[in-house]
């Protein structure tokens, strides 16, 4: 069966203990998406196998709206009694094959077991290195070729509020092999060249859970669709805004202006402006001393960078 979201709460009450009793609490749709909340941001569908009036076996896919050759691939679940009838792996086909009908050009999603990676990776997936991140190039680019190329053309920058439209967009920045080890201290996110990282549609969450009701963040996005760059403000006990943020390398130079949303948030909450930067990203730390931060102190064991304890730098704006 095969469902555009939004769909009916009685479903939606059927489908969550389901994927709660496979994946456990906390997962990375909320059931407000199901009800249709971001439909101006995303053609979401479920592919659902269901017996006696209960799920068994469900996958979904999340395509941006605003750029359509992407989307996420979540919920892939079969309930442990049908296992073995390839039920899932059937659901999972089906979604493949739309997507490269619809015109789809890179499909992601994150995955630990290395059982269905074995399966993914028969419908077409790759993993990415450093990460427990895979991705189907429809063309059959390798995923590391695909964000070179996605980044390759340049053009004008727009930054303005994060919502759900770089849900999806957001995905090939950030598992871009930045050179930065700490992308964003606020959300505790690293560049997978250092850190092995687990998720792939937890990215947008991450962001929202962290945020909600603390802060703000931005993205800097192309005329395209592409996102190219997120910057944060997040309060602190200690009355200051720590803010931080990053931007592709194709498109350094708008990194001061990806920060700027961030730090007139903290600036019109009344609150000093605050960065914490390892010690190791030297360039990092010289981009924010550009804006006018100065460093106060180093805070030894402010990072953990592949289970090594780093320095932290913290920085105020004086300017």
């Amino acid at each position: 069966m095969k469902l555009q979201i939004p769909i009916e709460q009685d479903l939606i009450d059927r489908l969550f203990p389901f994927w709660t009793s496979i994946f456990g609490e906390g997962g990375d749709l909320d059931p407000d998406l199901f009800l249709g909340s971001e439909t101006d941001a995303c053609d979401t569908t479920l592919y659902l196998k269901e017996e006696e009036g209960c799920p068994v076996a469900t996958c979904l896919t999340v395509r941006s709206k605003t750029a359509p050759g992407l989307a996420g691939f979540a919920e892939v679940a079969t309930d442990p009694a049908v296992r073995g009838r390839g039920l899932a792996s059937a659901l999972c086909r089906q979604a493949v094959d739309d997507f490269v009908t619809e015109g789809g050009v890179a499909f992601f999603l994150g995955t630990g077991n290395p059982v269905a990676a074995r399966i993914y990776h028969r419908l077409g997936w790759r993993k990415l290195a450093g990460a427990n991140v895979m991705a189907n190039i429809v063309d059959g680019r390798s995923p590391e070729a695909f964000l070179v190329d996605h980044f390759r053309e340049k053009g004008a920058v727009t930054v303005s509020a994060a919502g759900p439209d770089v849900r999806i967009p957001m995905i090939p920045l950030i598992w871009t092999p930045h050179d930065t080890q700490v992308l964003d201290a606020n959300v505790g996110l690293f560049s997978r060249r250092y850190v092995m990282q687990p998720s792939c549609m937890g990215l947008y969450p991450r962001y929202v859970r962290t945020l909600s009701g603390q802060g703000a963040w931005f993205a800097a996005r192309t005329e395209d669709a592409r996102t190219v760059g997120i910057s944060t403000a997040r309060r602190r006990g200690d009355d200051s805004c720590q803010v931080d943020g990053f931007v592709h390398g194709s498109y350094e130079e708008a990194w001061a202006d990806t920060l700027a949303p961030a730090i007139e948030w903290g600036r019109s909450a009344g609150r000093s402006v605050v960065a914490r930067v390892s010690a190791e990203d030297e360039d990092k730390r010289s981009k924010f001393e550009s804006l006018g931060f100065e460093a106060e102190r180093e805070e030894a064991g402010g990072f953990n960078i592949d289970g090594r304890e780093v320095t932290a730098v913290k920085l105020s704006l004086t300017a």
